[in-house]
């Protein structure tokens, strides 16, 4: 099958590309100042989505059956304070993609998040009504509207917190920023007042795959099984690195007046894709051990 995967360098395209294993031809997007290696079933291409006439070529080449759409600004903080420059990423982004899997017939699978939710009726399932309380979420459920509305064949994924080896090129997740200040020997202030199902990367590529396989369409969410607030996740990250979890400091989200709100618990209830796909969540120490086993960049 040939696939198209914006974002193929953030966290979860570079996870797509390393479970590729139905050994899909994929063609990569990213967007950066750094050249990637072509592999034998994966060709890269720096574009930015929101330049259609790059974006036309790259459809043109690649002609897929299927869009997976990771790519977006999803600094939250960022998308609070830099309104304009987020939506033209996030959303006029996506209507590009959008308008071109129309002209070329692509199913789109397309990366959502749990900051649709507002965090004060968990756990939320695919049938919970979204309510975002920052720009970053707000963005997100506009362009699954978008998606929703746009008579092609769909699957939205609403991954969770997500955590995994990412590109050397890429921005550090929960668990690479927290192993870098620990080794570091720094002190560190985490919230514990702040909720999710933490998802190991890896996984969460792969259900997305088998979602392709058996071809399903709609919503799903996909998270972890462990409801944790960050400060137990950083204690139980610092545990299975072997590192020191005296440097780790819970406080409140109040800590933090200057960023972004953030939603409490935005834990999800994933009942659904536990049925449909016949899988199992995998624990934070699970996927953590799992994640110490593989090689960082």
């Amino acid at each position: 099958m040939r696939i198209l995967i914006t974002g193929g360098t953030g966290l979860l395209g570079k996870a797509l590309i390393e479970t590729n294993k139905d050994l899909h031809q994929i063609w990569a997007i990213y967007l950066g100042n750094y050249n990637m290696s072509n592999g034998k079933k994966v060709m890269y291409f720096n574009v930015d989505i929101c330049n259609k006439d790059a974006l036309e070529d790259t459809f043109f080449k690649a002609k897929p059956e299927i869009v997976i759409h990771t790519a977006g600004t999803a600094n939250v903080d960022y998308c609070e304070n830099n309104y304009d420059q987020a939506w033209r990423s996030n959303v006029y982004g996506t209507k590009s993609i959008i308008d071109f899997c129309k002209k070329y017939n692509s199913k789109i699978v397309f990366i959502s998040t749990n900051a649709v939710f507002d965090g004060k009726n968990e756990p939320y399932s695919e049938e919970s009504i979204p309510s975002p309380i920052n720009n970053y979420g707000r963005m997100k459920l506009e362009t699954e509207k978008i998606v929703k509305n746009s008579s092609l064949k769909y699957i939205i994924a609403r991954p969770i917190l997500m955590y995994g080896w990412n590109n050397k090129y890429e921005r550090l997740n929960m668990v690479t920023w927290l192993i870098q200040k620990l080794e570091n020997e720094e002190k560190i202030n985490m919230v514990d007042d702040v909720y999710e199902n933490p998802l190991f990367n890896l996984r969460c590529a792969e259900t997305i795959w088998l979602l392709i396989k058996i071809d399903k369409e709609g919503l799903f969410h996909i998270a972890g099984k462990d409801v944790v607030s960050r400060y137990e996740f950083a204690k139980t990250i610092a545990k299975v690195f072997c590192l020191n979890q005296d440097l780790i400091r819970p406080v409140s989200s109040d800590f933090f007046r200057d960023l972004a709100p953030r939603p409490s618990n935005t834990s999800y209830n994933t009942t659904k894709i536990e049925r449909e796909l016949k899988i199992r969540p995998l624990g934070i120490k699970d996927g953590l051990l799992l994640m110490r086993k593989t090689q960082r960049e």
